[in-house]
């Protein structure tokens, strides 16, 4: 692959041995989301114009590592100085130890945090600028179930813009058939390597516009998954493929 925009369709069993390689080889799982929610942050500043001061800022969170990023992104606004809220759906016994190591850290920041039955959450997300998707990535099994689903209906009522994270939650990460409910975003940030659901026939109604980050996989991690690494983020570590 010369470039970002020449990556052939990945299915995610092949994301997933590719993160398994680069775990594998020492690269850890935080330095991992680190560099998504960074890339994540750059992008919502984009989206943002800028704008950042006093922006209201909405995270869904999932209790995976989608959900994480997530988490790491609000932080990372916080400190551009964005009011920032996160609506979690699962608590201790839920969430992946990441996970919820990156909510006690939000609330340490004192971001606030809501449950999704909250009467807050509705007015929060009609306030937002920004909502972040961290509900459900490449890991999703069937249409999104409660409380995501309400959620994502919540989002998609309102007119703040929507920054997915992996791929919209509701859209078929191999397929790209959208469930129901799918959440429309305006961008969705791919993590290292983008799921072939991403480019499906339907997907662009969901996805808007289409970017990729480079989260730090050795070279050799791609080369392990049969996948050529040179030139994939040579001119920017973020970049838009459609």
């Amino acid at each position: 692959m010369s470039t970002a925009l020449e990556l052939p369709l990945l299915g995610t069993d092949v994301l997933s041995d590719v993160e398994s390689s680069a775990l594998r080889m020492g690269l850890s799982r935080a330095h991992i989301v680190e560099a998504a929610a960074r890339a994540a942050a750059a992008l919502s500043r984009k989206l943002l114009e800028n704008d950042l001061e006093n922006a209201p800022v909405v995270g869904l969170i999932g209790n995976g590592v989608k959900g994480c990023v997530a988490l790491h992104t609000l932080r990372l606004l916080h400190g551009f100085d964005c009011e920032v809220t996160a609506v979690l759906t699962g608590g201790e016994k839920e969430m992946r130890p990441e996970t919820y190591a990156a909510a006690q850290l939000a609330e340490a920041c004192q971001i606030r945090l809501l449950q999704p039955r909250s009467p807050l959450v509705r007015n929060a997300l009609a306030d937002a600028d920004l909502v972040i998707d961290g509900l459900i990535g490449v890991g999703l099994d069937g249409a999104p179930q409660e409380p995501a689903a309400t959620l994502i209906r919540l989002c998609n009522e309102v007119r703040a813009i929507a920054l997915s994270l992996e791929c919209p939650t509701g859209l078929d990460p191999d397929g790209g058939e959208p469930q129901v409910p799918t959440l429309k975003a305006k961008a969705t940030l791919a993590l290292g390597l983008p799921a072939q659901g991403l480019f499906g026939s339907l997907a662009w109604q969901f996805t808007g516009e289409l970017w990729l980050c480079d989260v730090g996989y050795p070279p050799e991690a791609l080369d392990e998954n049969d996948l050529d690494p040179e030139g994939l983020f040579t001119q920017n570590e973020l970049v838009r493929l459609r």
